[in-house]
């Protein structure tokens, strides 16, 4: 894996490469266009796409400044204005009716467009009488007579300083009763016809019954009570998963400790035992000097905790060859339950190459303590990544964006 200083030298090299192709096109670009391609012709946009703008540098009588031009979108004929007229009245009359079937029952909300034919003719619109159908076509119910009436609707058409006058009529009318919509109406109108007309009592009392149709009422059920119950449960059930969270890396902390310490006690028991001390004495030896340690005000170490637990069992009476069985077996770590068996195999049957093999467990412990080592400063190094990748991205749009706004 890349180390961190290798990757920020490669990182500044890829940024000059990049930024010096990038901004070398963007000069050869900008020379071709301004002093190559441009010979004061300016094409105009075409007619509905609004005029364009372009900051110039004008040069007279030995003076120079910039100028800004404003080029006016392209103009139609008379004979193209009269036919994009022609065209927005057709495309008023396929599509003003919208939900509703016939002009002569408009029940439903008008399409109002203000602008037609791509935004290039613009719209207003008048009704006549006023006050039933609103400038956008929607229909005021409330000012809708019970038998309907007749709504005259003018629009003008512009095209700069051209216009032309269209308009149609049609007949508005309530929505059936037989409809949803046209009960939900029925209702609105009588709700606000009492309220008008009880303005003076101190209570407001609602229809019970329109067109004879049965109406209950009921208040709108609060549900802040399932809303904190709810809240509770995601609560506990947020707690209950940090809970396990923490379990789970205290866990892995503890055996990262006993893996840290393991090395440690492997060495201390292969040169105790080597020295002639028993089993027995060796672990005395090993938890009188952690215990003094402890005194002196040295931090506690997992690993030597599980020595020193093991030492107290045997020291109350508890045999050595079942201390040293539940060592294995509480210890979470693979490193203490081999260390276990080898010890519960020599109490057991004796064996001379003991020491051999401590001593080669020393020297494995070290070289796996050696790895955990490298595999941390990989992860650390890993976790530089992201933010190394957040600078280069900053850099990259400070020299860029200023040379792209350049160009447009």
């Amino acid at each position: 894996m890349l180390k961190s200083h290798d990757l920020t030298k490669k990182n500044l090299m890829e940024i000059v490469l990049v930024t010096t192709i990038l901004g070398l096109g963007i000069l050869v670009y900008d020379f071709v266009n301004t002093n190559i391609n441009f010979n004061g012709v300016i094409k105009r946009n075409e007619a509905g796409a609004g005029s364009i703008s372009e900051n110039l540098e004008l040069e007279f009588s030995e003076h120079r400044q910039e100028y800004e031009v404003e080029v006016s979108e392209q103009k139609l004929s008379e004979k193209e204005i009269e036919k994009n007229f022609d065209r927005a009245i057709r495309e008023i009359e396929d599509s003003y009716l919208g939900e509703n079937r016939s002009a002569n029952n408009v029940t439903y909300d008008l399409i109002l467009e203000t602008e037609y034919v791509d935004g290039l003719i613009e719209a207003s619109w008048k009704t006549s009488p006023y006050g039933i159908i609103s400038r956008d076509g929607k229909l005021r119910a409330e000012n809708i007579p019970e038998d309907g009436e007749i709504v005259d609707l003018q629009c003008t058409l512009y095209y700069e300083d051209c216009e032309r006058y269209y308009s149609f009529s049609v007949v508005v009318n309530r929505k059936s009763m037989d409809t949803v919509e046209g009960k939900l109406e029925a209702i609105n109108r009588r709700v606000k016809e009492i309220d008008e007309s009880t303005r003076e009592s101190e209570i407001y009392k609602l229809p019970g019954e329109i067109a004879g149709e049965k109406l209950e009422w009921k208040k709108k059920m609060n549900y802040r009570g399932l809303q904190i119950i709810l809240l509770g449960l995601i609560t506990v059930a947020g707690l209950i998963i940090g809970k396990k969270q923490d379990e789970k890396k205290a866990k892995a902390l503890r055996i990262e400790e006993l893996e840290r310490d393991y090395p440690q006690i492997v060495s201390q028991l292969s040169i105790l035992m080597g020295a002639g001390m028993s089993f027995r004495k060796a672990l005395e030896r090993i938890t009188k000097k952690y215990m003094q340690d402890i005194n002196d005000g040295a931090s506690q170490k997992a690993g030597y905790e599980e020595i020193l637990k093991t030492c107290r069992k045997i020291s109350d009476g508890k045999g050595e060859i079942q201390a040293l069985e539940e060592l294995g077996k509480t210890c979470e770590c693979k490193e203490y339950r081999k260390l276990s068996m080898l010890l519960v195999q020599n109490l057991r049957k004796g064996s001379r190459d003991l020491l051999d093999t401590l001593e080669k467990e020393e020297k494995y412990a070290f070289e796996m303590r050696k790895q955990r080592a490298v595999r941390a400063g990989e992860v650390a190094s890993t976790k530089l990544l992201l933010p190394m990748a957040g600078m280069l991205f900053i850099v990259i749009v400070i020299l860029v964006v200023p040379a792209i706004m350049q160009i447009n």
